[in-house]
């Protein structure tokens, strides 16, 4: 997607649940991104750390694999390959902390010219969601394919 390097990644069976390998100096390291219906097409984005404890997900764990370039182009294909089958899908992204929300805003507005011709992003700034802009601090962010027909 958009030619930025990337991890292989698989899905699941109900394409909701996306994981691949992280490799870097910490060795091997299982990721997870996953899509869960909080309400009708409206999907939370939750990514991080396979955790075998529970099979799930741990978006707290700082594995410091020195990859996230790559780790972000993945989300990135994972994201456009979602909205390909779930086409009205509008995603809402939050990172668990404030460091992470702008880890993601970084990575916005560093592919932007690549992203805003396939999506539209809205950013949520003062508890009041408004277009992305580059330069405006965002707390949380939403997106959805360009040309989604969305009836709320």
């Amino acid at each position: 997607m958009f030619g930025l390097e990337k991890y292989n990644y698989t899905a699941d069976k109900t394409f909701m649940t996306y994981s691949f390998m992280s490799m870097g100096p910490n060795g091997p390291i299982q990721k997870i991104a996953k899509f869960s219906e909080i309400g009708s097409n409206l999907y939370n984005f939750g990514f991080g750390d396979y955790n075998p404890m529970n099979g799930d997900l741990s978006d707290t764990i700082v594995s410091n694999n020195k990859d996230t370039d790559v780790i972000m182009g993945t989300i990135g294909g994972i994201i456009y390959d979602f909205t390909n089958i779930f086409s009205e899908a509008l995603i809402f992204i939050k990172g668990t902390n404030a460091t992470r929300s702008r880890l993601y805003q970084i990575n916005i507005n560093k592919h932007w010219d690549r992203i805003e011709p396939v999506f539209e992003i809205w950013g949520l700034n003062n508890e009041e969601w408004e277009p992305f802009k580059k330069g405006v601090n965002y707390d949380a962010f939403l997106g959805r394919r360009k040309g989604a027909f969305l009836l709320y």
